[in-house]
Order: structure tokens, then C-alpha cells, then sequence
């Protein structure tokens, strides 16, 4: 097995990419909370220094070559800085994202076996350390909180030369969605997560990327971890987003103009509104890229209005444990229309096949369970054995390979049996029928009654049920639909509806809806 470029390991990368494109300037939507003196704006070569300057923390605070270092604490840019950090000591780095809840974070926290906690106080206040073991060594990022330090107070230890681990070095931990339960704990190697950045970097060069990367997603995530390591590859300058609000989106599209917008589906919904109002924000966009899920047609249509002339919305399939599996290119006319397609394998990188409920493989056109296999599946679930059966890695999804040979993805396998066809599927039929909302996600119920839409609109305005009611006319029996805040709703780190905890709380009648929803039921 070659050994990795050092531009792909996260222990060479930043300083590797202070070397090419030193100069290269990265604006933030908030400052660091670990140097906040950095500001907003810096460049490559001040991101380097940084990490090494945090390198020499972690050292000082006795994190040693192998351990792995715990990193919840509230979203922002040093989150990725730490574990570029981590890594340059030889650390592995286990980003959890603070909305896993204190109880998830205590079995995720027991299964990772970390040598120390980084935090802040604002995430301890809030309770999300609650069931973590005080007397495990615990950092903060700023102020120093309950049960330890601050990592400005620790005095600087030293750091051995940066090189490229080998290939089967554990090099990361991020966690899945958690969308069905405790969120599991992804081991990455040098080798599976240079595989997650890699294709990236090939279309970025295929199609001449130079333009500013504006970026959108959980610092938490493997897809942000492994966009860094592509943008500083390719030396793009980078805006990095981590309020998903059309108000702080306007503001750093203005700022930083970019070629490139990267965010989640959910999030490009709530842009929309962006797009209409002030396109002039997107007149530079020329490539739109969103990760995770299929985005909506309407929400592809609405942001290439607004870009550049030939603009495309390039749409990526996978999952952390996998890396990129399938990308569509979507232009504002596209080859396959289905609103489900989302592409075909990526070239060199991915296999897909559909399987039988007795895993034997189905033609195309015949729906299935979901696999893939590439070079950045990961090994395994940390504490668990080789999951992957044949090489083949299982997606948890239920879809079909057209006679295109494009994936058609309709549901996850825990979804099925709601009595709709294809959750995804209506849902993005609802949202082409009505203009006016945000979300909506049809949420199964486990009591053998209608699936629950659960709604939200722009502005929070009432929702037209004349309208609704037209729109869902077609669909199988569905329960009233209820509508709350965005902000209300149970999300992942990838802003992903929690739908198992969504059902719970409608069952237990704790959701919070709004008044005007609320009087209509």
C-alpha cells in the first residue's frame, strides 16, 4: 500500500499547505474560541502557526503519541484546529458534537477511552459533561471551568517532527448521525480518511476550482475534516460558516464571494430565501456542493437561478463511515430528473450494489438495501469488529439502481413500512407543492397510525392548510401536520431531523409547537 501524500494526513497538512499557498486568506463567521486574538481574518500561514501553537498546549497538558483526546465543545473553527493539533502530537482526535445529549456523550465517552476532555464552560454549564467522569483530565478552550484548566494556562511542551504516520495508523474518530439511536464512533485510518478527501481533490482540479470555498457544516463532521484537507490541497481560500441562518449566510456571502458553496441539504433550504431576496450573493457561485442526503429539486433550481450562467450543483451520497459513494452533477437541466437520483459511483473510488432482504444482489430497477465499498470505509466502529461483509460496507438505505445505472435513494431501511411509498420522496413532493416552507419531515409513529408531517416556514408564518391540503392529496393517510420553530427541532450535528427522538417527543406531547399550529389541531 502507497504511502499517503502529506498534504492528505491531518498531522502534515496544514503546514504542508502554509508551504504552497502561505498567503491565502480564511474568514470565519465567529473568532477561535481557543486564540481569539487571531480575529476572523487570517491566512494559511497564520492557521499553521496556530496549530502548532495549540500542538505545543497538548503536549504540555501530558496528551501523549497514541491517546485519544475527547473534543465536545461548542461549534467553531477550532474544533477542526485541535484536531489537526491532535494529530500533529500523534493523538487521535474524537470530535463529538455537543447536541448528542449527556447521556450519549457518557456511552460514546466509555467506548472511545480517552485520555483527557477538551470542553469550554459554556458546554459544561449546559450540562452535556454531566455523566462523564470528572476525574478524567479535562481542558477548556478559553476560561478554565469546573473540573480543570485552560489550556493557555498549561505550559508548552515540546512536539517531534511532523511526518506522515503510516497508512494504518488511527488518525481520527468522528461520530455517525445518531438519527436511529447513540451516535456510533467512526475510526478513521491515514489511509480510509486520505480516501474521503482524494476524490474531492481530483474533481477540484478536473474542473479548475480556484474560487473562494465558502464552507457550511459541522466542524464535528469527517465531510468537514476531509474538505479542509481538500481545500488546503488545492489552496483555496475559505470562509467557514457555523450558524446555518440565512442572516449570518448573507453576511459571509458578501464577504467572501465565493466560487464554491458547500453546506448540507437542510441548511441550502433555509438559503433559499437568501437566493431570492439578494442573488446578487451567489452572481460568482459557479458550484454548488452538498453532502449527506438528496438535496431537494426545488432547492437546486432556486440557488442555480441566482449563480453564475452554467452553474452546477454538484451533490455528493455517502456517509462518515464511507466517504463520498455517489456524486450527481446537477445542471438547471439535468440528464437523469428523478428526484431521488443521486448520481453514480465516483469513478476509480466507489462500487454501489442493491441487494435482496437475503443479500443477494438485484438488477437494476429492482429496489434493495444499499451497499458500497471504497477506499475510504472505514475499518471499523471503534471497539467493534470489521463490519463490512465481503468488503462490501451495508448504508442502512433502501433505493434502486436505475437502468441509467444512477442510485435512486428513497429511504433509510429503519423508515420503511410507514405506509408511504418513499418517505424522501413525498416529503420533496410536499416542498415543490408549497414555497412557503423550510422542512418538513414525515415522522412514522411505531403505533400503527398515519406518519405525523412535522412542518416549518419561512418566518415562522402560519401555514396555508388549503394549500397543504392540496399538496398532500395524493399521498397515502397522514396525520395533521404540526409546525414548529427550525431552531425547535431535534437535529444531528449535520442538521438531519433526530426522527426516532422527534416521534418520542410527539408521543410524549414535549415538542415545542407553535401557538397558531397548536390552535388549529
Amino acid at each position: 500500500m502507497a504511502r499517503v501524500n502529506r498534504r492528505l494526513a491531518l498531522a502534515t497538512a496544514p503546514a504542508e499547505a502554509a508551504r504552497r499557498h502561505g498567503a491565502v486568506p480564511i474568514r470565519l463567521d465567529r473568532p477561535l474560541d481557543l486564540f481569539p486574538q487571531a480575529g476572523r481574518n487570517f491566512d494559511y500561514a497564520t492557521f499553521a502557526d496556530l496549530v502548532e501553537e495549540a500542538a505545543t498546549m497538548l503536549s504540555g497538558a501530558g496528551i501523549r503519541d497514541g491517546q485519544r483526546v475527547l473534543i465536545v465543545k461548542r461549534s467553531n473553527f477550532d474544533i477542526p484546529l485541535l484536531a489537526f493539533a491532535c494529530a500533529r502530537i500523534g493523538a487521535v482526535p474524537v470530535l463529538v458534537h455537543s447536541a448528542v445529549g449527556f447521556q450519549a456523550l457518557g456511552v460514546m465517552t466509555e467506548r472511545a477511552a480517552p485520555a483527557a476532555v477538551i470542553s469550554d464552560a459554556a458546554t459544561e454549564s449546559a450540562g452535556v459533561l454531566d455523566s462523564v467522569d470528572p476525574t478524567l483530565p479535562r481542558w477548556y478552550v478559553g476560561e478554565r471551568g469546573e473540573h480543570g484548566l485552560s489550556l493557555l494556562d498549561t505550559e508548552r511542551g515540546p512536539i517531534p517532527p511532523a511526518v506522515v504516520p503510516s497508512v494504518d495508523t488511527p488518525q481520527l474518530v468522528t461520530h455517525s448521525s445518531g438519527t436511529t439511536g447513540v451516535p456510533k464512533l467512526v475510526l478513521h485510518s491515514v489511509h480510509s480518511f486520505a480516501g474521503h478527501a482524494r476524490p474531492q481533490i481530483t474533481i477540484g482540479k478536473v474542473l479548475r476550482v480556484r474560487d473562494p470555498y465558502l464552507m457550511c457544516l459541522s466542524p464535528v463532521h469527517a465531510r468537514c475534516m476531509s474538505g479542509m484537507l481538500a481545500i488546503l490541497a488545492l489552496g483555496l481560500p475559505l470562509g467557514f460558516l457555523t450558524d446555518t441562518s440565512p442572516e449570518n449566510a448573507a453576511e459571509l456571502l458578501a464577504a467572501v464571494r465565493p466560487g464554491v458553496v458547500e453546506t448540507v441539504p437542510n441548511a441550502f433550504i433555509r438559503w433559499e430565501e437568501v437566493a431570492e431576496t439578494r442573488p446578487e450573493l451567489f452572481a460568482q457561485t459557479r458550484l454548488f456542493v452538498s453532502s449527506f442526503d438528496a438535496a431537494h429539486p426545488r432547492t437546486i433550481r432556486t440557488l442555480l437561478r441566482a449563480a453564475k450562467p452554467g452553474a452546477r450543483y454538484m451533490q455528493a451520497y455517502g456517509q462518515t463511515e464511507t466517504g463520498p459513494v455517489t456524486v450527481k452533477s446537477h445542471k438547471l437541466k439535468s440528464r437523469c430528473e428523478h428526484g431521488r437520483c443521486v448520481g453514480r459511483g465516483v469513478l476509480g473510488h466507489t462500487k454501489i450494489r442493491v441487494v435482496d432482504d437475503e443479500g443477494d444482489k438485484v438488477p437494476n430497477g429492482i429496489p434493495g438495501q444499499i451497499f458500497a465499498r471504497s477506499s475510504g470505509v472505514t475499518p471499523s466502529y471503534l471497539g467493534s469488529p470489521d463490519q463490512r461483509v465481503d468488503g462490501w460496507w451495508a448504508m442502512g438505505d433502501y433505493g434502486m439502481v436505475s437502468a441509467r445505472g444512477c442510485l435512486h435513494l428513497y429511504d433509510r431501511l429503519v423508515d420503511r413500512g410507514s405506509g408511504v411509498e418513499s418517505l424522501l420522496a413525498a416529503e420533496d413532493d410536499i416542498l415543490e407543492a408549497l414555497p412557503q416552507l423550510t422542512e418538513v419531515a414525515i415522522i412514522p409513529m411505531g403505533d400503527g397510525g398515519p406518519a405525523v408531517p412535522l412542518v416549518c416556514t419561512r418566518g415562522d408564518l402560519p401555514l396555508d392548510r388549503a394549500a397543504w391540503a392540496e399538496a398532500v392529496a395524493g399521498l397515502p393517510e397522514l396525520s395533521p401536520p404540526v409546525q414548529c420553530r427550525w431552531d425547535d427541532i431535534p437535529h444531528t450535528a449535520t442538521w438531519k431531523v433526530k426522527r426516532l427522538e422527534v416521534a418520542r417527543r410527539l408521543a410524549a406531547g414535549d415538542l415545542p409547537v407553535l401557538a397558531a399550529a397548536r390552535e388549529e389541531r
